[in-house]
């Protein structure tokens, strides 16, 4: 261990303070010219006190990149023509998501359709002449009266809300917009959710999208299958691929005849189950790469990581299949044999990819390399060329690349972990801080939240594992903590923890431990069932009542026997109860910190409500820190103000307390 941090060029870093997040840039998009000459990216950045979106330019050859759009705006979902000569591209400029168009050799931006509303993605028709879009069906399903200030929101099913994204009045549907003419047309049924959309050909399209009619009944992907719309008035929809567990994504070979799938085999989705790759050919299903144990999209999570790119999946010209697959935190592209079935992968070593983009004879990945903010790079041979540099130019100052250990447990699994070293003094025993990622079928990544980097360098050794439960491991691993998130997630903590002390890294009297969502969940397990072992702690939007959690989640209906293996209520209160953590949050005398943002939708505000009112009323030192209208992930997309604050009172409790 050293004792001294170090930047990545090896300079002594910078000591990182939470205001540094006003500085934070974040590449999250990018495409490619069909030629492989030109790539279009987003890079978001904080303007004032709100972000930022806006597109750049570069080539192949790295060129300095160009800044394209500077509206005070969010322009993603970049898509460049076939022809080379425009993108298109999402853009929230108006108030309202929508289709823009821009000219690359010079020009305004414009917007196509304004109607077209609610925007998701858009992509190129094969001839350039159509867009088509994934936006809003134009049909409100919820309120009666002004959608703007309804008399009244009438439920009739689950589908009726989503963190980060509120009511949702309407769904989603497959638009096509005619670029000659500049009129759209809703080709999908407007009671269907549209997952996912590509071209098939330059006269149909394939879309994902569960078309029961009690589809609001149950997790829009359970039962969703591939669709094929022709955009010839009066065609039925014709089915050409289901899976067992529903599809997710889906990707037309480019000739059409050939479906590559990312979805579930086993059904009714368990919540520990991977996504898997199949290849759909004349009304047959394959699953590719059979023997590869590991989810077919990117499950990391962390503050500097894009956030909804988990998926990607391309054809080459040479009729393989390029696709993203979770690994042990990180993420790689793997090339997949659709003849043999077999699966290689691309890179490897301290690399989480969020993006691919291909043209002949190239492959551009959008990642995360040796624990840096995402760049783009070019991919060839198994190297890493660095396309672009200013997503990741402001950390700079700060970097630093955590150690990696595998601790074993007497059960013969390992836990892998990432550790980052306090500034001074870290060659002897001292306060160490554990973090718990969310899900928990999610996974920690060789990249570290920005908040480790200001406690490591507020002096405190930051300690944080993938216990089991944890994707990207297998699946058994995964399957583990089901129906035991406290028990065999705490069990695993604690072994971290022993590690930790046992190498003279932490002192066993000055012991935090923190998370969020579901790592907030195992920190209120952790405190009331191990009291004593941690002297200060931090929960963050977090479940302590499966029961009413039951039905105040967003993820209302999915909350039985397949997301957390505790049964159905009425009939299984027991096992909601004992897994519960404000069952004996009452036994903790450590200082808990809550902080819980107001518009949470997945964790709402009333699960840490339960723990504040508990413990308060023992005596026990708590504080509850609320954040006005902020979703559950206010650690990444919050306002750059709320996430600066939660950061300074995370690194002030365990100052005060530790």
């Amino acid at each position: 261990m050293s004792s001294e941090s170090t930047s990545p060029s090896g300079e002594p870093a910078k000591r990182f303070e939470p205001r540094v997040v006003f500085d934070q840039a974040q590449i999250q998009d990018l495409a490619l010219s069909p030629d492989g000459n030109t790539i279009v990216y987003s890079r978001r950045v904080v303007c004032g006190n709100r972000y930022c979106t806006h597109l750049w330019l570069t080539d192949w050859e790295g060129s300095p990149a160009r800044q394209l759009t500077f509206a005070q705006a969010n322009d993603v979902e970049p898509v460049i023509s076939p022809d080379g000569s425009a993108t298109a591209f999402v853009s929230n400029r108006t108030g309202k998501n929508q289709v823009w168009l821009l000219p690359l050799q010079g020009g305004e931006p414009r917007c196509v359709v304004p109607d077209v509303a609610g925007v998701k993605s858009v992509w190129w028709s094969p001839d350039g002449s159509k867009l088509l879009a994934l936006a809003g069906s134009g049909i409100e399903r919820l309120s009666v009266g002004d959608p703007e200030d309804p008399t009244a929101r009438v439920i009739n099913d689950f589908w009726w809300r989503l963190d980060s994204v509120g009511y949702l009045n309407q769904l989603t549907s497959a638009w096509v917009i005619d670029l000659a003419n500049e009129q759209a047309a809703r080709l999908s049924d407007p009671e269907w959710e549209v997952l996912d959309a590509q071209w098939l050909g330059n006269e149909a399209i394939v879309v994902v999208a569960d078309a029961d009619t009690d589809a609001g009944m149950r997790r829009r992907s359970e039962q969703a299958a591939v669709w094929r719309l022709s955009l010839n008035a009066g065609d039925e929809a014709e089915q050409l691929a289901e899976l067992p567990g529903g599809v997710t994504l889906v990707r037309p070979e480019p000739d059409g005849h050939r479906l590559a799938i990312i979805g579930h085999e086993r059904p009714r989705q368990p919540n520990w189950a991977d996504n898997h790759l199949f290849l759909a050919n004349a009304g047959e299903i394959r699953r590719l790469a059979p023997q590869l144990d590991r989810p077919f999209e990117n499950v990391s999570t962390g503050d500097q990581l894009v956030r909804g790119s988990r998926m990607g999946c391309i054809w080459r010209e040479d009729g393989n299949i390029i696709a993203l697959v979770g690994d042990r935190g990180r993420a790689y592209p793997y090339q997949i044999d659709p003849g043999s079935g077999g699966a290689s992968p691309l890179a490897s070593g301290d690399v989480v990819t969020n993006a691919l983009a291909i043209a002949p004879g190239k492959l551009a990945v959008l990642a995360s390399v040796n624990s840096q903010p995402t760049e783009i790079y070019a991919l060839k041979d198994g190297q890493l060329r660095a396309l672009t540099s200013n997503g990741s130019e402001w950390m700079q100052p700060y970097a630093r690349q955590p150690r990696n250990v595998s601790i074993p447990h007497k059960d013969g699994h390992a836990i892998e972990t990432w550790i980052l070293d306090r500034r001074e003094n870290a060659d002897t025993p001292g306060p160490m801080i554990v973090q718990i990622h969310g899900g928990p079928h999610a996974a920690h990544s060789p990249t570290p939240w920005l908040e480790m980097l200001a406690l490591a360098d507020a002096g405190y050794t930051v300690l944080y594992p993938n216990p089991r439960g944890s994707s990207g491991y297998g699946e058994a691993f995964a399957a583990a903590a089901h129906g035991a998130w406290g028990p065999v997630g705490s069990e695993d903590i604690l072994r971290a923890v022993q590690w930790a002390v046992e190498e003279g890294i932490a002192d066993p009297e000055r012991i935090g431990v923190m998370g969020l969502s579901h790592g907030g969940y195992l920190t209120a397990w952790l405190l009331g069932h191990h009291p004593g072992v941690f002297r200060a702690a931090v929960s963050e939007n977090p479940v302590s009542n499966f029961v009413s959690w039951y039905g105040g989640s967003d993820l209302q209906g999915y909350t039985d026997e397949r997301f957390a293996g505790l049964g159905k209520l009425p009939e299984d209160i027991d096992n909601f109860l004992a897994a519960s953590p404000m069952m004996a949050i009452h036994w903790n005398t450590a200082p808990l910190l809550l902080l819980q943002s107001e518009g949470d939708q997945r964790c709402p505000p009333e699960q840490a409500e339960t723990l504040f009112t508990i413990l308060k009323l023992r005596g026990v030192p708590v504080q509850m820190v609320r954040y006005p209208g902020e979703p559950h992930f206010l650690a990444g997309i919050g306002r750059p103000d709320r996430r600066v604050d939660r950061m300074e009172r995370i690194v002030g409790w365990f100052q005060k307390y530790l």
